[in-house]
């Protein structure tokens, strides 16, 4: 039949290959500091047959805690054990370490069969482990990998992995080695206080369950995901703040199972397939909140699917359909007159850089820069710019720029190889200006910066910009260039103008004061998190602002600005507040039509019909406010047994 949503289907041709094809050959230069465990000392051999798990933990002993980046050639690295993450000095353990494959389908850790350790699903064990408890996780990533967890082996975990601000799995395969072995495939719910975490073209076959996420705070953000012949759900939630873009689970069990109130999940552009004609139970399952929006089943076809959404939360509305446009398990609130649906942004996809040859690399070092000393690098790392190469790398380390530095010419990708970068005589400016050539998106990527309140990047002209995997990076904006962020940690504010537009995903601020100020914008954000006090977001001047998941963490003092400003503009908001020491917002939003303002607050507009409370906030199922100029028109609403409607 006709396929209702195209971009749906596209979406497993991009996982399939297209999309990834930057991202599969991963080398690096001799130079770059990165940690090759097949040479010596670690001398880790991908035959396939010997066991490399005491050399590479050994690399991870060595090298953790620092910004390194633990390097595995493509092979077949067995493992007798698990491998973990080092600790450190008090809140310094099991972070800054990043275990790096050269491709998905290349580099693959096995599990040996029947291991010791492994055997127990009642004490299940992981095959990668990245922290504990604290709250300091910052810049733990996987990439570029397979993990298989070998035969007889069904207390098996493929990762539990544990980062805070920003972090991530990219491109990462884990895959069951029996039938019916193995708990978690990615195990985000083992400790309280993880995330943000974003997760990026991964998938998981086989396990109990998929994606297991757990407690309150703070979030997951997934985008482009394959779940397959999972035993019990591919994602299981409880309590966590889930939000899900672009999945595709294959599977006779439920798709997501949502298992306490201050649960939330958000599921975008998504498809659940290999459905069984008569379901014994929902696909979805809820009982706390849940938004949906364009979920297809079976393919993309239009037969009936009975009991798609079970809903014990909210409204208690129950969904059977094929396809599914908007769903909300809990009342929308308005404070004008506004229909109850999202803003339907265009979403445009990060765009994809090709991973260049190493003939087309050149580093400061080739021009007398050097890092961890107290020298300016900046007039070194203009001339790797000038070069003529397309990519320029910082080796790992702690480079200085005390003056402006403009990425131009050839350069289409400025990757720090988990660099830190020391902003020390900069009075205000950037460190780097974004300048031509118009129509090559440019790539920043995984860098630390210090100080983390002064600015890394000045967006100056029409060019897209993706910055991604960087902590600490503040950006200004005066140019009309696109503006794609990607794991990313602000420690200041943005500010847009008329006619710019930004796409954010696992975005995260954590400073006092306003974090997004957008006049007269676009702006759509899947994954905020915010910390600390002052609003999230202004959006004035007939702005557009669609948030589509968050979590709003309500630390710091008590809260005299509202969380959102409108003035005559348009935004859709969908966040859930956390707030642990009494000082969550009172106002909600505060939205002005032209002499008019109205504010919700805390409890809600009417006694009835109260705003959801969580973990000490509020629940924001979801906030709509129209201008009612340049808008999509909405979907004509069905009931809950055919399409799905809007409560």
């Amino acid at each position: 039949m006709h396929c209702r949503f195209p971009y749906i289907c596209v979406t497993w041709l991009v996982l399939a290959g297209l999309g990834r094809l930057a991202a599969e050959n991963i080398v690096f230069p001799d130079d770059a500091g990165v940690i090759d465990v097949t040479k010596p000392p670690y001398s880790a051999k991908g035959d396939g047959r010997t066991d490399a798990a005491e050399a590479i933990q050994q690399a991870l002993l060595e090298h953790g805690n620092g910004n390194k980046i633990i390097y595995l050639p493509n092979g077949v690295y067995r493992l007798s054990t698990t491998l973990r993450w080092p600790n450190g000095e008090n809140e310094t353990s099991q972070r800054a370490t990043i275990l790096q494959g050269q491709s998905r389908e290349g580099t693959r850790l096995e599990l040996m069969d029947y291991s010791p350790g492994f055997n127990n699903p009642g004490r299940p064990r992981p095959m990668l482990w990245t922290g504990g408890e604290h709250q300091r996780h910052f810049r733990n990533s996987v990439r570029n990998l397979t993990l298989h967890t070998g035969v007889g082996n069904p207390g098996a975990i493929g990762i539990q992995f544990k980062c805070n601000e920003q972090g991530s799995i990219r491109d990462v395969a884990v895959v069951a080695g029996g039938k019916r072995d193995g708990v978690t495939g990615i195990d985000l719910g083992q400790v309280d206080y993880n995330g943000p975490v974003f997760l990026k073209n991964i998938r998981v076959e086989g396990f109990d369950v998929g994606l297991r996420t757990a407690f309150s705070v703070y979030s997951v953000n997934v985008e482009s995901a394959e779940f397959v012949g999972q035993g019990a759900a591919a994602v299981r939630n409880r309590g966590q703040i889930v939000n899900l873009r672009h999945v595709r689970s294959t599977n006779a069990v439920p798709t997501v199972l949502n298992t306490d109130a201050t649960g939330m999940i958000s599921l975008l552009d998504s498809e659940i397939a290999g459905l069984p004609a008569k379901r014994p139970e929902a696909a979805l399952q809820n009982r706390g909140l849940l938004f949906v929006r364009d979920l297809s089943t079976i393919g993309c076809t239009n037969l009936s699917v009975t009991n798609l959404i079970e809903n014990d939360a909210g409204t208690g509305q129950q969904l059977s359909a094929a396809l599914v446009d908007e769903y909300f398990s809990h009342r929308p609130f308005n404070m004008f007159p506004a229909p109850f649906h999202t803003l339907r942004l265009a979403v445009k996809e990060t765009p994809e850089v090709p991973w260049d040859p190493l003939n087309r690399w050149a580093s400061p070092l080739q021009f007398g820069g050097r890092p961890d000393d107290t020298r300016d690098d900046s007039a070194a790392i203009q001339a790797a710019i000038d070069s003529g190469a397309s990519t320029v790398y910082l080796p790992n380390g702690t480079w200085v720029i005390n003056a402006p530095v403009e990425i131009r010419g050839n350069v289409r990708r400025f990757l720090g190889c988990e660099a830190k970068v020391f902003l020390g005589g900069l009075q205000g400016g950037p460190a780097l200006k974004v300048m031509g050539p118009t129509n090559q998106p440019l790539v920043i990527e995984r860098l630390e910066v210090e100080p983390a309140n002064k600015v890394l990047i000045q967006h100056e002209v029409n060019r897209p910009l993706v910055v991604a995997s960087c902590l600490g990076a503040n950006v200004t904006w005066p140019g009309p260039g696109e503006l794609f962020l990607e794991e990313v940690q602000s420690a200041g504010p943005l500010r847009m103008s008329s006619g710019q537009k930004l796409w954010a995903r696992s975005w995260a601020n954590s400073f006092e004061g306003p974090k997004l100020v957008n006049d007269g914008g676009e702006a759509w954000l899947f994954g905020l998190k915010t910390a600390l006090g002052g609003t999230l977001i202004e959006t004035t001047g007939g702005g557009k602002t669609e948030l589509l998941g968050g979590l709003c963490n309500s630390s710091g003092v008590w809260k005299a600005d509202p969380m959102f400003r409108i003035r005559d503009s348009s935004a859709v908001f969908i966040i859930g507040e956390s707030s642990f020491n009494t000082t969550p917002y009172q106002t909600i939003a505060t939205e002005v039509r032209g002499a008019q303002t109205r504010a919700l607050v805390v409890p809600g507009p009417t006694v009835d019909q109260p705003l959801p409370m969580r973990v000490g906030g509020v629940a924001l199922p979801l906030y709509s406010a129209f201008d009612g100029v340049g808008n999509v028109v909405p979907r004509i609403a069905q009931p809950a047994s055919g399409k799905a409607g809007r409560p």
